[in-house]
């Protein structure tokens, strides 16, 4: 059984990846956008499909330095997560195998996910600047299949999506990593939990997506305080459309940013709101987005459109104002290593997107402008 606290520190003996760069970064760019100026490049470039995993939680460190990258097996070679070095190009392995989807934890020191280790599935913690690698906590299997779940910007709470062992919808439990006790956090009747988030305001709270079974008519956004406590967003009926089960929190505040499905008498389709607000506030008109996300500081928004190229766009919250930051382009295949996910590292240098371009998917990175973000 595992110890209170981390059990054991493994250093993970790890070399840069075998795959050289044959094009782009950190060499010369694929191109250069016309508006933005942001110079687009091709990231840990590799054989086999890539993606970025998602944008809602950045899988990047505190400095803006390195980012996580996803690699699915292909014929000759197995799956794995890899860390990118964004000033080298220095590409590290952190495991080898079926790649999980690692645990939300923003912009952090150590990228979270579940590996088995000793026959036991577990999670562990890589440190992005020293690649050192612990044993975190088991995740016992008697409780249910796991989602990726997400750590406290604290390092105290692990929660998590976990469908029961007898099946039906995903509940969410806790992990008080402190003292290696379980509770169930919620288990609301007739709604799948997924997609959870801890907030970096201080309160530790769950932002939690919950889809109503079995049509998903209706997506409720709550957050969940660790003693159990839900209370509701202003999301769905009757103060907007259906949510499209993208969602951030905002910077360290208390407010999210989410998109739904378009309003045609509003014109838009993404919102800012908070636990108690009346109703939500729109954030843009006239365009209609897809996957979002938020900067580490809050300032800005980011998020990709169905026009040609798939652009992405890059708002200012303060002035209103939305330029394209670059295109994508990227080719839908229905699966999601062909979704952008886009993200701003933590230092708002790069933006970092996933494409399925040529029917080959991997990461790329759009070097914005110095000044360009100061000019929204």
């Amino acid at each position: 059984m595992f110890a209170n606290r981390y059990l054991s520190l493994v250093l993970f003996i790890v070399s840069p990846a075998v795959y050289a760069q044959p094009t782009g970064f950190p060499g010369l760019p694929l191109e250069v956008d016309a508006e933005s100026g942001a110079e687009v490049y091709l990231l840990g470039a590799d054989d086999r499909p890539a993606d970025n995993i998602y944008g809602e939680q950045p899988y990047g460190d505190a400095t803006g330095r390195r980012i996580a990258i996803r690699y699915y097996p292909s014929e000759s070679m197995p799956g794995g997560i890899n860390i990118l070095d964004l000033q080298d190009g220095s590409n590290y392995e952190v495991l080898s195998g079926n790649p999980p989807f690692p645990a939300f934890h923003a912009w952090g020191e150590w990228l979270y996910y579940a590996q088995p280790v000793e026959g036991k599935n577990t999670l562990r913690r890589c440190n992005y600047l020293s690649l050192e690698v612990e044993n975190v906590a088991e995740l016992p299997a008697e409780r249910g299949s796991y989602s990726y779940g997400t750590v406290s910007p604290d390092h105290r709470y692990y929660a998590v999506s976990v469908a029961p062992p007898d099946g039906g919808p995903s509940q969410v439990h806790l992990l008080d990593l402190n003292t290696n006790q379980w509770s169930v956090l919620l288990n609301k009747a007739g709604y799948h939990a997924k997609h959870e988030q801890f907030s970096r305001d201080g309160r530790n709270r769950v932002l939690i997506q919950l889809n109503q079974m079995p049509d998903v008519k209706v997506v409720l956004l709550s957050e969940l305080e660790v003693n159990g406590t839900e209370r509701s967003f202003p999301a769905d009926q009757p103060y907007t459309l259906r949510p499209t089960g993208h969602e951030a929190w905002i910077g360290t505040s208390s407010e999210i940013f989410f998109s739904t499905a378009v309003d045609k008498e509003l014109n838009g389709n993404i919102w800012r709101g908070k636990v108690g607000d009346e109703r939500p506030r729109l954030v843009y008109m006239g365009k209609h987005f897809m996957h979002v996300s938020v900067s580490r500081d809050g300032k800005f928004w980011i998020g990709d459109v169905g026009e040609e190229g798939t652009p992405i766009y890059i708002g200012s919250f303060e002035s209103g104002r939305c330029q394209r930051a670059c295109f994508s382009r990227t080719e839908s295949d229905g699966k999601q290593w062909s979704h952008t996910h886009p993200y701003l590292t933590a230092d708002n240098q790069w933006l970092i997107f996933g494409a399925r371009r040529n029917g080959h998917p991997q990461v790329y990175g759009a070097k914005l402008k110095d000044g360009w973000l100061e000019s929204l």
